[in-house]
């Protein structure tokens, strides 16, 4: 794995645009609306009582007409603001294949096109010990672009994370939805007082981004392994033994059930994308995005 900001071996732009292409030609295309169907004051048109079932707003002319019963339906215009803050300390340079900030970008990138298409209001919070703030403003449909390249590009050396906190805090307080995503690998005190920010007022969907490598020692070889704190660049090495992988595994175990027993005190259900891991298939990071976007 490369310490240089630029992986040798990034997600090219040309991924996030094959990404954006797919998601742009199926799954977010037609299927899914910034308009929801209510009880809003705009006609809509009308629908079967099967599709829609709602005694209040049956429609019993045109149902006398039709036998069949029908309801009348009204849309209900919603304007979904949509933050993510995301962790750009220097544990989001690590990656075994693909760093964890190369597939922050993808996501970062998918979800501001989201929120162009389903005409959601978007920004992007970057933090690392404090707040980042050189990055793109959505200004075009070129912005999912530029938002990934900036994430791809930025330069954590010297930096260190603890800035989540000021992150929440930049939030204002009208209900949104707000995407979290880090490998919530430092303090959980700062992540609990985060969460006591944005847990009140908003709808909070934490997406953890783990590697393989950080979960389990290597199966295979015998003697001392190398493993490097990104943050402050020591070094330290660990004697591989079937005890200390067992160690290492079990502590990985902890940490997640520890960060889950945190969230769910807040009522939130952390999604952990790992990767080689099915947990991170774009589709089902939408139908996570969606449905919860629909719950604002």
């Amino acid at each position: 794995m490369s310490l240089n900001h630029r992986s040798e071996n990034p997600i090219r732009l040309q991924q996030v645009q094959y990404w954006i292409r797919w998601l742009s030609a199926g799954f977010a295309s037609g299927k899914w609306d910034s308009v929801y169907l209510g009880r809003g004051y705009d006609f809509a048109g009308i629908a079967p009582f099967t599709d829609d079932p709602d005694l209040v707003r049956v429609n019993w002319q045109a149902s006398l007409t039709s036998s069949e019963l029908l309801v009348n339906q009204f849309a209900e215009e919603r304007d979904v603001r949509l933050y993510l803050l995301a962790n750009l300390g220097p544990s989001m340079a690590f990656g075994s294949e693909t760093r964890k900030l190369d597939r922050l970008a993808i996501l970062a990138a998918i979800l501001s096109l989201s929120a162009f298409r389903l005409k959601d209001r978007f920004r992007f919070v970057g933090y690392t010990d404090e707040l980042e703030y050189n990055f793109p403003e959505p200004r075009n449909k070129t912005y999912p672009f530029q938002l990934a390249e900036a994430i791809m590009e930025f330069d954590w050396h010297g930096k260190k994370r603890g800035g989540l906190v000021k992150a929440a805090g930049s939030i204002p307080n009208q209900r949104s939805l707000v995407i979290l995503i880090s490998d919530f690998l430092g303090s959980e005190s700062g992540l609990e007082r985060a969460l006591r920010i944005l847990a009140p007022n908003h709808e909070v969907l934490p997406l953890v981004l783990w590697d393989e490598r950080e979960l389990a020692l290597p199966e295979k070889g015998f003697g001392l392994y190398p493993i490097c704190d990104l943050e402050t660049g020591e070094l330290i090495y660990v004697f591989l033994t079937s005890k200390t992988r067992q160690k290492f595994a079990e502590n990985s175990r902890l940490r997640r059930q520890s960060l889950s027993e945190l969230f769910a005190r807040f009522g939130l259900q952390p999604h952990f994308l790992i990767s080689g891991n099915d947990n991170d298939d774009i589709e089902t990071l939408m139908k996570i995005f969606l449905l919860q976007r629909a719950r604002v």
